[in-house]
């Protein structure tokens, strides 16, 4: 499914709304939402869109189903357990890269965007703190190789996510080798980006756990 496919933006746009209801109190910790035939009504959508919409909730920590009883509220302390990351995405499609970032933003992450090699560059050597970098290889200005380097060298802790349409080429193959990162072939889903992020970020709280 490509990224601009409106469907994925609905069922995030149902959960961000769902997720304001809970911050607004007007759904309460420990509180079951209605079910999900009576969402599907009241938001005008399939069942099989809120269903995703509560899949993405309680991936992220916000509810919790229980079988045979219903979707529930989690409460405060375990629902701010889960940490969301700061994201830098490196994009010279500016669609693509709207769509993603507009995506990303609507499950809890912060994002910023960078068109070019030079200014992705800029900002990693600010020192700003982000969690993860998704990265297009083929920039108008450098070879995306370029920044990965820059990383290794001066951000190891910086998680990765390369994606390009051209995976297998040599030189990606052999950074892929050296270097832990992960790979997303272009064209992708906002919900395949989303997927691998949510990994990436649960291994660097692992590691720190550690």
């Amino acid at each position: 499914m490509p990224v601009s496919d409106r469907r994925i933006l609905k069922y995030q746009s149902i959960a961000v709304d769902i997720r304001d209801r809970i911050a607004r109190g007007s759904l309460k910790p420990g509180q079951q939402l209605p079910a999900s035939a009576s969402l599907a009504k009241q938001y005008g959508v399939a069942l099989m869109t809120v269903r995703q919409a509560l899949a993405l909730l309680e991936q992220e920590g916000t509810v919790e189903a229980r079988h045979g009883a219903g979707t529930f509220v989690v409460d405060g302390p375990r629902r701010n357990h889960k940490r969301f990351g700061k994201v830098l995405i490196v994009e010279d499609d500016e669609t693509l890269c709207e769509t993603v970032a507009a995506a990303l933003r609507d499950h809890g992450h912060k994002v910023d965007v960078s068109m070019t090699g030079r200014d992705a560059l800029a900002r990693l050597k600010t020192r700003e703190p982000y969690d993860a970098i998704v990265l297009d290889l083929r920039l108008p200005d450098m070879n995306g190789l370029e920044i990965v380097e820059h990383i290794k060298l001066n951000r190891p802790s910086l998680g990765l996510i390369v994606a390009s349409g051209y995976l297998e080429q040599e030189d990606v193959l052999r950074t892929a080798e050296r270097w832990p990162i992960m790979m997303l072939r272009k064209p992708y889903a906002a919900s395949d980006l989303i997927e691998r992020l949510n990994m990436l970020l649960q291994q660097r709280r692992d590691y720190v756990r550690i």
